[in-house]
């Protein structure tokens, strides 16, 4: 399987192997187009996408659907919201309670809000991630296809041939004709 069906095509099925790859590739996507002011980051928003076609056909490659996926999503973008919602308040107390004087307790609301912001959702998305890549697939055919096929290291990989591969002849023995048999031994 090529690296743009690996990040562009969601459909399949995924190894581990390259589903390491895959986030290798988005995790340093995302590190480099996060300094790339408004184009990076309108770049850095396709990258769900590709996200949902790497981690969606892991999944299916260990028997479950990319709405697994989705949920994860779901669940750190409310969790990121309700923590930044976290800091407006701890901002919103310093503001009201400054009298000139900087509020230690709210500086350290504040920094533990922001903490968490990043924090816990990260820790989620790196377990779900190590799970997953660490999750064995399906042996055989599963509902979302046949198991990714992967070239033992050092094979040659043949393309598939459209034609059967030809069956061996069997000659029968041959008999000489009655004339010219051998004389018997003694």
């Amino acid at each position: 399987m090529s690296i743009s069906d690996v990040l562009f095509n969601p459909n399949g099925r995924i190894g581990q192997q390259n589903f390491w790859i895959g986030v290798i590739i988005l995790v340093g996507a995302n590190l480099f187009l996060a300094w790339i002011p408004i184009i990076g980051w309108l770049i850095w928003l396709g990258l769900y996408y590709v996200g949902i076609c790497v981690y969606g056909k892991r999944l299916h490659d260990i028997g479950k659907s990319v709405w697994i996926h989705i949920l994860v999503l779901i669940a750190t973008f409310m969790l990121t919201v309700v923590l930044l919602f976290m800091v407006g308040g701890s901002i919103l107390a310093m503001a009201l309670n400054s009298d000139g004087q900087p509020d230690f307790a709210a500086i350290m609301s504040l920094m533990g809000s922001i903490f968490s912001v990043f924090v816990f959702p990260t820790l989620i998305w790196i377990g779900y991630t190590i799970w997953l890549g660490l999750a064995k697939g399906d042996a055989g055919a599963n509902a979302y296809g046949a198991p990714e096929v992967t070239a033992a290291p050092g094979a040659v990989s043949t393309p598939p041939s459209s034609t059967p591969p030809a069956q061996p002849t069997v000659t029968p023995p041959q008999t000489p004709p009655p004339g010219d048999a051998p004389p018997p031994t003694s």
